[in-house]
């Protein structure tokens, strides 16, 4: 794979990272000179989930957010595949696929203050104290890491077999790389800062593949896609064994998955032979299909509002919003363009999409008449939870 490197826009300096050339303790991954920032897992930081089940959210559909135009950026780097935003909101991580560079975006100015250019086909970001985005050549397939605040690639490891879904856990010190072979199909969870990789087997079924994955608010669960000629599942993972614990069988195939922020409910899109495009929604502590929504389009990827009471969803040249409590569309905004990813910022008061001919339009996300009442009841019922129990 070639040698990566990163321009800063408003400097034009340039510097380079050999792949995997750094020097190292055994086993490891990369040793980066951005130290890694320790934090609390994020679930620490929210109300605890409804304990009494009686209690339960309002049945109406909430109010739909109005979603406003509040800048763009013209595609000047290629399509893009995936976006993903730093956690402190200021920074946007592109992919540009088909032209092998990563774009960093400021997202106060909605201007590219940096490129990494030389990435092969980047394809999937994640983010957390920095950017890691999988990349794949001709010889091997790589995830790459990237320091988001100089737009610098900072090194990059060599994945066995195909590099497939990669999710960082909310404390940034492990990466999970889906990894599809021939005989096997795994994640590769990696501790960042030593390399040591613990290895956690999906399935071994001829023509079967990992897709997208997801980890939970509290770092607890990871969430895989898999799909087998058979049909499509959704595989639930405890962290702390490293073992599947549960398989929900969701049938048709798997594009993306969003976990609420609760971790309660598992939102996944897919196709479906009789209905089409749809969402299809999963209790995570039973691994159960609860319900299946038709969209009838071709639904690729959604993410949730800051507190998960609403998913925006991507289908086609639109963004359809989801009420997560009834499973309800409330309303549809067509953006312009065949959009090809989502993202959110960590606050909850901006979307960013993203279209297949490499332009980024960010959206201010502004809430229903509705939406301040749901709020506030839904605060009360979680109160009189935490006061019961």
């Amino acid at each position: 794979m070639a040698n990566i490197t990163g321009t800063t826009e408003d400097t034009g300096r340039t510097g380079g990272v050999a792949v995997a050339e750094r020097v190292a303790a055994a086993h490891a991954l990369w040793m980066s000179t951005l130290p890694t920032i320790r934090r609390a897992p994020v679930g620490e930081l929210l109300p605890q989930p409804l304990r009494t089940a009686e209690l339960e959210l309002p049945t109406e559909p909430i109010a739909a957010p109005a979603l406003v135009v509040g800048g763009a950026i013209a595609g000047t780097h290629g399509p893009i595949s995936d976006l993903a935003v730093s956690s402190d909101g200021g920074r946007l991580v592109a992919a540009h696929y088909a032209d092998d560079v990563v774009s960093i975006v400021d997202t106060a100015a909605m201007a590219v203050t940096a490129t990494i250019t030389d990435v092969p086909e980047p394809y999937r970001v994640t983010v957390a104290d920095r950017a890691y985005v999988s990349s794949a050549s001709d010889s091997d397939d790589a995830v790459v890491a990237i320091d988001t605040t100089t737009g610098r690639a900072l090194a990059a490891t060599i994945v066995d077999e195909t590099a497939a879904g990669i999710a960082v856990n909310p404390a940034g010190d492990v990466l999970y790389v889906g990894r599809n072979g021939d005989a096997v199909v795994d994640i590769a969870a990696i501790d960042v800062e030593t390399g040591a990789t613990r290895v956690i087997e999906l399935t071994t079924a001829p023509g079967a593949s990992v897709d997208a994955i997801r980890v939970s608010a509290d770092g607890t669960k990871v969430f895989a896609a898999v799909t087998t000629p058979a049909g499509g599942s959704l595989a639930i993972i405890d962290t702390g064994s490293g073992a599947v614990q549960r398989t929900a069988a969701l049938g048709g195939s798997i594009g993306d998955i969003a976990v609420a922020p609760r971790g309660r409910k598992v939102f996944v899109t897919g196709w479906d032979a009789e209905l089409g495009g749809v969402i299809h929604v999963v209790d995570a502590a039973a691994a159960r299909l609860i319900d299946t929504v038709a969209l009838g389009g071709l639904p690729t990827q959604l993410v949730f509002d800051r507190g998960g009471d609403i998913a925006f969803v991507v289908d086609r040249d639109q963004i359809v919003v989801l009420c997560t409590a009834t499973h309800e569309v409330i309303d549809s905004v067509v953006i312009g363009g065949q959009l090809s990813c989502l993202a959110a910022s960590p606050d909850g008061a901006r979307l960013y999409a993203a279209d297949y001919a490499g332009t980024i339009t960010a959206l201010r996300v502004e809430a229903g008449t509705g939406h301040a009442l749901h709020e506030l009841v839904s605060t009360g019922l979680r109160e009189l939870a935490a006061a019961a129990s």
